[in-house]
């Protein structure tokens, strides 16, 4: 049992660098393509509060809550495996 409790442990560890991993990747990759959407439109004004107010909306977007399954399904995958082996 400690066995299985230390290997869930390590995959959350290992899950939780995955996730800021592609976190960091997918907001750098996406105010890349604001900024460079900035430069292309001519628009006036400061960028960089124009850029924070799209990466606000950004932030409530489906991409990023579907991010969250970095965790779910590979717990939830370990949990249902764990079960069907020891319920035999």
């Amino acid at each position: 049992m400690i066995a299985i409790l230390r290997a869930w442990a390590l995959a959350f560890v290992i899950l939780t660098v995955f996730y800021w991993l592609l976190r960091i990747f997918f907001r750098s990759t996406r105010r890349e393509k604001l900024e460079k959407r900035f430069a292309a439109r001519g628009m006036e004004g400061d960028r960089d509060a124009w850029v924070e107010a799209q990466m606000k909306d950004y932030n409530r977007s489906l991409r990023v809550r579907l991010l969250w399954l970095v965790y779910i399904l590979p717990m939830a995958g370990i949990g249902i495996t764990i079960y069907l082996v020891n319920h035999n």
